[in-house]
């Protein structure tokens, strides 16, 4: 069985690489991770660093989203 990268990147404003860490883990706390959430990466087996394909990681709209958008004509 193959065994896959997936990399979250995460851009955190802070002062210093210490004020960069407490900011994220409060943001991991309090559920908002994200704010500061970038893009996630997949790399293949054996792929070399930097060689990572952009995916996108949002789960699919539930039923009751896609009933209102099917009601009110918006794609």
């Amino acid at each position: 069985m193959a065994i896959y990268t997936i990399i979250r990147v995460y851009e955190v404003p802070a002062e210093n690489q210490q004020q960069a860490t407490d900011r994220m883990l409060e943001a991991l706390v309090l559920h908002v991770e994200k704010d500061f959430h970038v893009k996630d990466v997949i790399r293949d087996p054996g792929a070399k660093p930097g060689q990572g394909k952009e995916v996108k990681l949002t789960p699919p709209p539930g039923w009751l989203t896609l009933a209102l958008r099917q009601l009110t004509g918006k794609a």
